[in-house]
Formats: C-alpha cells, sequence, structure tokens
C-alpha cells in the first residue's frame, strides 16, 4: 500500500489540492438559491422527511437520497455538505485522469468554476463514467445500472444518456443487459415510495410536473442559439470521427434544456470540453507551460469570493458560513417583525427554503411554489391548498412581485398564486421587502 502512495504521490497530492480547491471555492461563493434547494432537500431527508410526501421538488430522489443519508451520519450541517459534494467532484477528475491522463489540469481548472454543490455535480460524474465505462467496454449491467442512477438523479438527462445505448439495436441481447438493472433498481425506488405512501407524490412531482416545468420556464434567448450551434458541431462530428464519447457528449447538452441560462449552458458543455482538450492537444500545452498563472486564478477568485461575501453570519445551520448582506437584512427584518413565533405563518417566496432553514422552521408543501416544481397542474392544486389553510393563518409574500405579467414570466415565481392572494386575502403590513395578508 505504501509503496503505491509513494509510486503515485503527485497524482495523490494534485487530488487533494483539487479536492481543497473545490470546496473552498464552493464554500466562499455567493449562495443562491439553486444551493439553498439542494441543501435543503439533503437536510429534509437527513431528518427523516419522506421526498414527494412531506416536501416537493422536480428532481427524481437520489442525490437528495444520498447526499441526506451522508449528512445524518456524518452531519447535519453545511460544512458536511459542502465536504460531500467536492467529493463528488472530486470523483469526476479522477474518472477524467483514467480517460486522458494528459489533459486532467486544464480541464480542472474549467470544471472548478463549473460546478457547485447540488445534482448536477453527481449527474456529471454519471455522464463521464459511462463514457469511461463504453471506452474501456465494461459489463453492459454496469452500464445500465450507471444509466439507471443518471436517471433518479436527473430523469431527463438519465433518459438521454439511455440513448447511446440504441446504437447496439443489432445486439438485443446487450441491449436487454442494460435494460435489467434499470428495471431492479427503479421497482425498489417504486416499492420505497409505495411503502411510504408517496408513489402518486413522487410520480406527480417528478415526472408529471416536468409538463408544468417546461411550459412554464422556456427562456428562448442567444444562449438558445449558442446552445443549437453546440449541438450542430457534436452531431458533425460524431458524423466526421464515429467517436462514441460524443453520443453521451450529444446527450449531455439536454442540460441546459429549458432553461437555457448561462449556469445550465456552462455545465451542459463540460464533457464538450473534455472532447475539445483531448482533440487539441496544444490547448493543454498551453494551460501546462502557464500552470502557475492558472493555479493563482482560482486563488485570487477564491479571495474576491470571500471579500464580497463578507462572511459574519453564525447559526447551527449556517456556522462558518456566510449569507449575503441582502438576506442578512431580510432576517433581521422577518424576526423582528414576527419576534421567532411563525405559527401559522406562510411564505410563498423564491427564498422560502433560505429563511426557513436559517430560521429553523420546519420545511413543509408550501416551500417550494414555482412553477414545475407542484406537479402536474400544480398552481391551481395550490391555490385549493391555500383555501384549506386555516383561517387566521399569516401569509408572507415579497413586493418583488409587483410586476408586469411579462416581468413575472420571466422567473420561475407563480403569478397566479401571487393573484391569488392579493386578490381573496386581506392585506394586514408591509415591511422590508415583503407583504402581509390574512385569510
Amino acid at each position: 500500500m505504501l509503496a503505491v502512495i509513494k509510486k503515485n504521490k503527485k497524482i495523490i497530492l494534485f487530488f487533494i489540492f483539487c479536492y481543497i480547491m473545490i470546496f473552498l471555492f464552493n464554500f466562499y461563493r455567493p449562495i443562491d438559491l439553486d444551493l439553498m434547494w439542494n441543501y435543503g432537500f439533503s437536510q429534509n431527508v437527513s431528518k427523516g422527511l419522506i421526498m414527494y410526501r412531506d416536501f416537493n421538488m422536480v428532481i427524481t430522489p437520489l442525490y437528495p437520497a444520498i447526499t441526506g443519508l451522508l449528512m445524518h451520519i456524518l452531519g447535519n450541517n453545511m460544512v458536511i455538505f459542502y465536504l460531500i459534494n467536492s467529493f463528488y467532484a472530486l470523483l469526476t477528475l479522477i474518472i477524467i485522469y483514467k480517460l486522458d491522463k494528459k489533459i486532467i489540469f486544464p480541464f480542472f481548472i474549467y470544471f472548478l468554476f463549473n460546478t457547485a454543490p447540488g445534482y448536477n455535480t453527481l449527474i456529471v460524474f454519471f455522464a463521464f463514467l459511462l463514457i469511461y465505462l463504453e471506452k474501456n467496454k465494461k459489463s453492459d449491467y454496469l452500464i445500465g445500472l450507471v444509466i439507471s442512477l443518471a436517471f433518479l438523479t436527473k430523469s431527463s438527462i438519465g433518459i438521454f444518456l439511455a440513448l447511446p445505448t440504441l446504437y447496439y439495436l443489432k445486439n438485443p441481447k446487450k441491449i436487454l443487459k442494460r435494460i435489467i438493472p434499470v428495471i431492479i433498481t427503479n421497482l425498489l425506488v417504486i416499492g420505497y415510495f409505495y411503502l411510504n405512501n408517496a408513489l402518486y407524490d413522487y410520480i406527480n412531482f417528478a415526472f408529471l410536473g416536468l409538463l408544468d416545468f417546461s411550459n412554464g420556464n422556456g427562456n428562448f434567448n442567444i444562449i438558445t442559439i449558442i446552445d443549437l450551434l453546440i449541438v450542430v458541431y457534436i452531431i458533425r462530428e460524431y458524423l466526421k470521427t464515429k467517436n462514441f464519447e460524443l453520443l453521451y457528449i450529444l446527450a449531455f447538452m439536454i442540460m441546459s434544456y429549458p432553461l437555457f441560462n448561462i449556469s445550465h449552458s456552462l455545465t451542459a458543455i463540460i464533457p464538450l470540453i473534455y472532447y475539445l482538450l483531448k482533440k487539441h492537444p496544444k490547448i493543454t500545452s498551453l494551460f501546462l507551460k502557464f500552470a502557475p498563472i492558472f493555479i493563482i486564478i482560482p486563488i485570487i477568485s477564491l479571495i474576491i469570493n470571500y471579500a464580497i461575501c463578507n462572511p459574519r453570519y453564525d447559526n447551527r445551520l449556517f456556522k462558518y458560513r456566510y449569507l449575503q448582506n441582502e438576506y442578512m437584512s431580510d432576517i433581521d427584518a422577518l424576526k423582528s417583525y414576527f419576534h421567532d413565533d411563525y405559527n401559522d405563518v406562510y411564505f410563498f417566496l423564491m427564498e422560502a427554503y433560505l429563511y426557513k432553514l436559517t430560521l429553523n422552521i420546519p420545511i413543509n408543501e408550501y416551500d417550494l411554489t414555482l412553477k414545475g416544481n407542484m406537479g402536474y397542474d400544480g398552481e391551481d392544486k395550490m391555490i385549493e391548498k391555500i383555501r384549506n389553510i386555516k383561517k387566521g393563518s399569516i401569509i408572507v409574500i415579497a413586493n418583488e412581485f409587483e410586476k408586469t405579467t411579462n416581468e413575472m414570466l420571466k422567473t420561475q415565481a407563480s403569478r397566479k398564486i401571487y393573484d391569488y392572494i392579493t386578490e381573496n386575502y386581506s392585506s394586514i403590513g408591509q415591511f422590508h421587502k415583503f407583504k402581509i395578508y390574512v385569510k
């Protein structure tokens, strides 16, 4: 064992450096809502809540299940959450090293700036693991298992990552070997939710809700055009080279749909970056030539992140972690108004998870009322639930909802729910950036 470590000392030290940098770079990056939702889902699981039944989410269950279980074992706080997610990212780097050790350094630099705690980090790992397994002609049963795990992490991407298997249509036994683990793992998941009285909720939120998500959140813009051009390039490359890796790289581009924003698109092209670095070794040589500079860049970025974040908030959840001043002022305003009494208070806000986790208020089914995250016909069903909350309940909404209909369509916030609350309940006050209504 010692001989193996000594022989591979440099690469082990490199991976340790990568792990530390990924952890620090993300830990001192400003908190965003995607991060809070991913953390919240995982924390819910670590506390014993049943996915979909006790809280809603549109993703399939693997990421919060694994992360929540590890948090339950290792510690239920954000430091552990970041450490776990940094390990997911490290697994991707290890696979890249096995695929082509020459490109590991430039790939790490790109990957560092485009990884963040959440299910996307895990799905990137599964995509590269599939490329590795295909390239090395590993067991079809194992490939089928990884496809299933990808599907159970993010269903849309998992389905597309299964499409390259159609290449083997002339070999039905090979396809059958891949289908078997998919069926077994999904039956186990279905059985789990059935036994926990959450099967309908699972189907409704994780699958039927996708219809509302794609219809309500489409955002076609210049990034859409760029993504389409990238898809055309990948298809042309495949037609020229017949490189099987490109089928998985093409399948992974579905990551950018339907939001078509910079974050999703930069994640979607991570496998393409791997391919381009292999195809153009001069780029790798350039990175290696100026390695000290490329190491300094993320370190400087880390320092800037830390300085911008101004970390000073400290409680049970965010110990050793910060909240941006904007969120801190929101929290202070809520605490001052409610005096830590949140009984029968409902937060219909984009930031509901962040506020409730920080204030140590239990999460429930009302806390992620975004288009596409409430199941099929979710807005109308949520309005029906709001009708049934008891009289005297307090409802908190945001002033920023005072926008035109067109402006609201640019976000995942539900204008329909906002309009129902403002038109049917009594306004009893306004403070900071919040409006208060009572049923």
